[in-house]
């Protein structure tokens, strides 16, 4: 009964995904549709002939009727070929393979800074709360997350790259050139994204082992005679994943969209970039492209996290 269980609580969050892409990519579809403006018009400029127009029209498809156009599109998704960008006359996946080492190595640095820096903090701060080091890191908390990260980036640049000179800032080193050079060039811009997001964890761990450390089990624990710190590790911190999880999923996919921001400050050739340039240009296949692919990235964050949790915690299949 269990595996059923199981099996049909994976087949239903399947199917939860797969719908809520379908959704997405309709609701992608139609918003570049709507947009006013003729993006034939805008490639060849105000000066060109209405033959012309027309002609560079039917060469990239738009004459065609908005259902077929979807289902064209919807079937270069699925087969990870969205057709060729207006502007490079590249594949659209090439131009964000190209470059998806930046975002996804800012995002992955980033999340490894948040996980390494909030959960400490709130397990020794929920450990005496109320004291002076709880009120303490919930203050630094509340301006890290009050500090945007765009101005978290400026105030990085000024600091270590200009003030101290402790890492190059600008210069966006190939993982192929050199690995431990584009593990530095991405470490500030990381940092930056990861600074709300670190206040952000810290509250959210925190206030749930305050919440575990009220439970039943634990004192039933204690009048089992065994220390604060061994209740903390083997009960308090195992019976917190479940919300561990449900916040670091939240977490990786802002991180995943406030990177778009941060690599424009330092000047990093990742997505945002390539965002920026589709969106000046008019390029449908190609800022289409982006978009759903992130939203497919952030779906699929939320729906690994609920299988996680549902095998962390199995009461969630239940309700």
């Amino acid at each position: 009964m269990d595996l059923q269980s199981k099996a049909g609580y994976l087949i239903g969050k399947t199917v939860e995904l797969i719908l809520t892409l379908l959704v997405v990519s309709l609701l992608v579809f139609a918003a570049f549709s709507i947009i006013p403006g003729d993006t034939a018009r805008v490639m060849l400029g105000p000066d060109a002939s209405e033959s012309q127009v027309e002609l560079l029209r039917a060469e990239m498809g738009l004459d065609k009727p908005l259902a077929t156009r979807y289902l064209t599109w919807l079937a270069g998704l699925i087969t990870f070929d969205p057709g060729k960008s207006y502007a490079y006359n590249v594949s659209v996946g090439e131009l964000i393979a190209q470059r998806l080492p930046v975002t996804i190595g800012m995002s992955v640095i980033a999340m490894i800074m948040v996980i390494i820096i909030s959960y400490p903090l709130a397990v020794l701060s929920a450990r005496k709360p109320g004291r002076l080091g709880d009120q303490i890191c919930s203050v630094i908390g509340h301006v890290l997350f009050a500090i945007p990260p765009y101005v978290a980036s400026l105030l990085l640049i000024l600091l270590a790259g200009s003030i101290f000179s402790l890492l190059t800032v600008g210069n966006y080193v190939r993982p192929s050139d050199d690995f431990a050079g584009y593990i530095a060039c991405l470490l500030l811009p990381s940092f930056a994204v990861a600074l709300p997001k670190i206040a952000m964890s810290f509250k959210f761990l925190r206030s749930s082992i305050i919440e575990q450390k009220t439970a039943d089990y634990v004192r039933t624990s204690k009048s089992h005679g065994l220390s604060d710190l061994k209740i903390l590790i083997r009960h308090v911190l195992p019976n917190s994943n479940v919300s561990s999880i449900t916040i670091i999923s939240i977490i990786l996919s802002d991180i995943l969209g406030g990177s778009l921001i941060v690599e424009q400050v330092f000047n990093l050739p990742g997505l945002g970039r390539l965002l920026l340039s589709a969106i000046s240009r008019r390029d449908f296949p190609l800022l289409s492209g982006i978009v759903f692919y992130l939203a497919f990235v952030t779906v699929l964050l939320y729906f690994i996290s609920d299988i996680a949790s549902s095998l962390a915690d199995p009461r969630i299949r239940l309700k």
